[in-house]
């Protein structure tokens, strides 16, 4: 029984060092986000309309995607989310300069975004488009 009991106390001591140190974090490494600044924004794909015209507009759509947020060092992961069905996203973050690697979530090539650097001031969200290209041309 004393046995038992050592081992709940040693498990759970354990738990609290981990939690302590950060690794139940499911936003990545790096300091805890700040409540009152952050990124927020939405995914958006061109219309993939071969040929735009002035009476026949082919606009952007919202695009669901998985972002994941970098600071300083690209394996240095901070955030990761997924935008909703309407593209957008908000991210908790302290104050500093963040790369957001966008992916699709199909796993197809296309469509595809660039990394956008992200400058997050206090107090503020910083407000980005990140858009997709969808390969039509």
């Amino acid at each position: 029984m004393k046995s038992a009991l050592r081992t709940a106390l040693a498990l759970l001591t354990l738990a609290a060092v981990l939690s302590a140190a950060g690794c139940g974090d499911s936003h990545g490494a790096g300091a805890p986000p700040a409540s009152d600044s952050g990124i927020e924004g939405r995914t958006m794909v061109d219309g993939g309309c071969p040929v735009i015209r002035e009476h026949s507009p082919c606009p952007d759509r919202p695009l669901s995607a998985r972002l994941t947020i970098t600071s300083g060092d690209p394996q240095r992961k901070v955030a990761e989310t997924t935008s909703n069905a309407d593209g957008h996203f908000r991210v908790p973050l302290p104050p500093g300069t963040y790369t957001i690697r966008p992916v699709n979530l199909t796993g197809a090539v296309t469509p595809i975004a660039q990394p956008v650097t992200v400058t997050v001031t206090s107090g503020r969200y910083a407000t980005v488009v990140i858009p997709f290209d969808s390969g039509v041309r």
